[in-house]
């Protein structure tokens, strides 16, 4: 909706976080998708591009996905979101892992107060291929405390659907060095917390945090 009609509450959001950016050691910021609310009109593209560059401009590591606004919902047609924030506009960047299938996912590299983090992003439409291959990137990074972003995976009652689920059994569950999961797509904000018995026996917590104001 920011993109579509209100970018003065995208630009103050965006202008909050690069003015505090300092003051408030903010290193690193996170979208999980619906940059636009209409997939095939340019010019939201480009509003939301407008803004994001602030963060570019300030030197401030950030993430994107594809949401299913960005991507024509079940039909995942990934063309205008790979012309604005496809994997050209970050990979010259040194925090930028890898990229699948043109920033459709990727994953950024960042270290804050002295704890290696990768922060995987999987954009709208997560299916085998997907999952394998967040499993391959995990496994590849056991020391780093992983951060899992997606457009949709915690409801705003705090369950999980069909999909996110999948995610939950088949990733999370799976690979002891995830502790977050953060999700959009639900407008509303909802915190719960899993716990998982690692190999050694002991306890993991992995937190998962829904945050979608744009509705309210």
């Amino acid at each position: 909706y920011y993109s579509e009609q209100y970018m003065e509450n995208f630009s103050k959001m965006t202008n909050w976080i690069v003015d505090n950016k300092d003051g408030l050691g903010i290193q690193y910021v996170v979208h999980t998708g619906d940059i636009v609310d209409e997939f095939n009109e340019e010019y939201q593209f480009i509003n939301a591009s407008d803004q994001l560059k602030k963060f570019e401009d300030a030197n401030l590591p950030y993430g994107v996905l594809g949401g299913n606004h960005d991507v024509g919902h079940g039909n995942a047609v990934y063309d205008l979101y790979q012309k604005y924030f496809g994997a050209w506009r970050y990979e010259n960047n040194p925090w930028y892992g890898e990229s699948y299938k043109d920033n459709r996912g990727h994953y950024d590299l960042i270290t804050v107060g002295g704890i290696d983090f990768i922060m995987i992003y999987m954009g709208w439409g997560i299916g085998d291929e997907e999952i394998q291959w967040m499993n391959d990137v995990l496994a590849q990074y056991p020391e780093r405390k992983a951060i899992l972003n997606f457009h949709e995976y915690l409801l705003a009652s705090g369950g999980l659907g069909e999909e996110p689920q999948r995610i939950h059994d088949e990733v999370v569950a799976k690979n002891e060095n995830v502790c977050m999961v953060l999700s959009g797509h639900y407008h509303n904000a909802k915190t719960t917390v899993d716990t998982f018995v690692n190999e050694d026996g002991t306890q993991r917590k992995v937190y998962n945090l829904l945050f979608d104001y744009q509705g309210l």
